[in-house]
C-alpha cells in the first residue's frame, strides 16, 4: 500500500481498517521525523544565520533520527510486532519531556559557558567553536534520544515476544 501524502481521508478509512502494516507505520513515522526536524529549523529557514553548519547539523539530525527510528522498529520487533506507533507516540511524551529540560539546561550551559571557555585568546575563531559545540551536542541528544525509545520499546516487546514463542503451534496443541 502506498503512502498517503495528500489525502488525510484515504489515511483514516485505512487506520480504521486496520490496513495500514507495521512496515508502513515505520514509513510514516520516518516522514513524520523529517517534517518535524525541518520545523525545529524553522527560525533558520526564516533569518537566523544559515551557513554550511546549519545544513550539517539538520541533515546529521535527519539521518540520525532515520537510523533511530529503524532501530526503534527493529526493538518493537520489526515487520512481526505490533502497535509501533502508538507505542513510539506514547514514549515520546515522557522522553520528549525529559530530553527537552535537558536541553533546555544544556543550552543555558553552553549560551553562558562556551563563551568563557571559547575566548579569542585560546581559539582562533570562537565562534565557530561555539557552533561545533552545539553542532556536536545536538547530535549527542538525538542519539540518546533514539537510544533510550529503542530500549523502552524493547522492554514492551520482550515479554509479548515471550509468551508467542511459548504458545503451541497448532501442530503441538493437543487434540481433545
Amino acid at each position: 500500500m502506498a503512502i498517503h501524502w495528500w489525502s488525510t481521508d484515504r489515511l483514516v478509512t485505512d487506520l480504521i481498517h486496520n490496513r495500514l502494516s507495521e512496515d508502513q507505520s515505520l514509513r510514516y513515522a520516518m516522514i513524520s521525523a523529517v517534517l518535524l526536524t525541518g520545523s525545529l529549523y524553522y527560525s533558520y529557514w526564516l533569518g537566523a544565520e544559515r551557513d554550511w553548519l546549519l545544513f550539517t547539523e539538520f541533515a546529521a539530525v535527519c539521518v540520525i533520527s532515520l537510523i533511530g527510528l529503524h532501530e526503534c522498529f527493529k526493538a518493537n520487533g520489526g515487520s512481526d510486532g505490533s502497535d509501533f506507533l502508538k507505542r513510539l507516540y506514547c514514549l515520546v511524551v515522557p522522553l520528549g519531556i525529559k530530553f527537552w529540560l535537558i536541553g533546555v539546561v544544556a543550552a543555558l550551559v553552553f549560551y553562558y559557558g562556551v563563551p568563557r571557555i571559547a575566548t579569542a585568546a585560546s581559539f582562533r575563531d570562537p565562534y565557530l567553536v561555539y557552533k561545533l559545540a552545539a553542532l556536536s551536542f545536538v547530535g549527542a541528544l538525538t542519539v540518546c534520544y533514539y537510544w533510550r525509545l529503542a530500549h523502552h520499546l524493547a522492554r514492551i516487546a520482550k515479554p509479548q515476544r515471550s509468551t508467542h514463542l511459548m504458545q503451541p503451534t497448532s501442530q503441538e496443541r493437543p487434540v481433545g
